[in-house]
């Protein structure tokens, strides 16, 4: 397959959590680092954290790519990492989808590599029990940098904010991933019934 760049969405700003999801604790490593390193398994022309708020995020390994504007939401940090790439495939992460595995990802990109034609410009992860839009998830996905950026880009300039609306005027293949690996960890307590789910 082309080049393919990874990238951890870790732009927003936690006040539902009440302090960095970046940075909580998970099995003695903090969730950003267990975002990269799920990641660095399949980009090798590098992972970057994109959107960083915190500056103990510079600490670590990966480059942090800063978004211009702050508070500009999902969207935005998308196109950031595509401008960043510049090209081939830019692999997506949510710093809150902690479920996530490497064989998720495994999965993504296996139908990314299968499309030969490049007929699609996302592969994203999709629900098993909801098939519909609402059982997508864009925020864990492999974007064809060339041809996604130009739409959304222009759907910001437009005024869209909307992730689930930009990307209309894309070709989308969902993966069928377990929803129970879809859940976002939000609030304190999402993140006590992941960590209770898990032992």
């Amino acid at each position: 397959m082309t080049d393919i760049r990874g990238y951890v969405l870790a732009g927003g700003k936690s006040s539902r959590m009440g302090s960095d999801k970046a940075l909580l604790n998970m099995e003695g490593r903090t969730t950003i680092e267990r975002q990269c390193e799920i990641l660095e398994t399949f980009c090798v022309q590098g992972v970057f954290i994109a959107g960083a708020r915190s500056s103990e995020l510079s600490k670590f390994s990966w480059p942090v790519i800063q978004d211009s504007m702050l508070d500009q939401g999902p969207l935005f940090g998308i196109i950031s990492a595509l401008q960043h790439a510049e090209n081939g495939i830019a692999v997506i992460l949510a710093v809150d989808l902690l479920a996530i595995s490497t064989a998720d990802i495994t999965a993504v990109l296996a139908a990314c590599s299968q499309d030969v034609d490049s007929e699609c410009d996302v592969f994203f992860a999709q629900s098993k029990q909801d098939p519909s839009e609402h059982g997508a998830q864009p925020l864990c996905a492999a974007w064809r940098v060339e041809s996604s950026l130009a739409v959304l880009s222009q759907q910001l300039e437009q005024g869209q904010r909307s992730v689930m609306k930009a990307w209309q005027g894309l070709k989308r293949q969902g993966v069928l991933i377990s929803d129970s690996h879809l859940i976002n960890i939000n609030l304190p307590s999402d993140f006590e019934n992941f960590h209770r789910a898990k032992g």
